[in-house]
């Protein structure tokens, strides 16, 4: 069985090709113990060769459309009936605990670094926010099923963990084009108009083509992917 553990930092697990970022890009993890050091989105394994992958606090440091990118690739590698873990900051969680009276000055401090990132380093912020609704329908849009989370908390920081197993569905580049462009759209700002109860402004659309534009080179510049076999890359 072939298992990855992406990010792992100074956690090993056993059976696992343990993946972290190279010694020269941390400042105060110093015992690493990974197998590889490689910058995790230039990873490239065949499609449907990879029986799990786990991540654990690496998703958040990825803006929207190259998580998602990112969540096209795994897909690709994962075989069907294969098991994707991912954990990130429980963004719902944190914001009651945020602004609930009960909490601590101190306590909120914290967790405005948990959902930000701690910013020791070039990669150590956060740049997208995840929860169960989030995670749901974003992992089920990519034909995963059996979805279960698991949520948890250390001290002031919520967090939360999905288990999905990928389906048996063939994804093309159009078939990803199609629902990560759905997926995107639904964090375009709308406003109120006569002609539309939910019209988007021209700089919105702009942006949704810039977000697709990243994505699609993100996703389609490791090769081997489902998307470049379809071309004939």
């Amino acid at each position: 069985m072939t298992k990855l553990h992406l990010g792992c930092g100074t956690r090993y697990l056993d059976g696992y090709i343990n993946i972290d970022h190279p010694p020269s890009e941390h400042t105060v993890q110093h015992a690493l113990v990974a197998d590889r050091y490689v910058d995790i989105s230039e990873l490239n394994y065949p499609v449907g060769t990879i029986d799990e992958i786990r991540l654990h606090h690496v998703f958040e440091h990825f803006p929207r459309q190259l998580a998602l990118a990112l969540l096209c690739q795994w897909t690709d590698w994962l075989k069907p009936g294969g098991l994707l873990r991912i954990e990130t900051p429980d963004v719902m969680a944190s914001a009651w605990a945020l602004v609930s009276p009960m909490t601590s000055n101190g306590a909120r401090h914290q967790i405005i670094r948990h959902l930000f990132g701690s910013h020791e380093a070039s990669w150590a912020a956060h740049w997208d926010g995840w929860y169960k609704d989030r995670f749901k329908k974003t992992l089920k849009a990519l034909g995963f099923h059996d979805l279960k989370f698991v949520r948890s908390r250390w001290g002031a920081t919520r967090n939360i963990e999905v288990l999905a197993i990928r389906g048996d569905k063939k994804f093309t580049l159009e078939n990803y084009r199609s629902i990560v462009e759905g997926i995107l759209a639904q964090s375009l700002v709308t406003h109120w108009s006569k002609s539309s109860l939910n019209a988007v402004a021209e700089s919105e659309k702009a942006m949704l083509d810039v977000w697709m534009r990243e994505w699609e080179q993100a996703y389609t510049r490791v090769p081997g992917n489902a998307g470049q076999q379809d071309r004939g890359v």
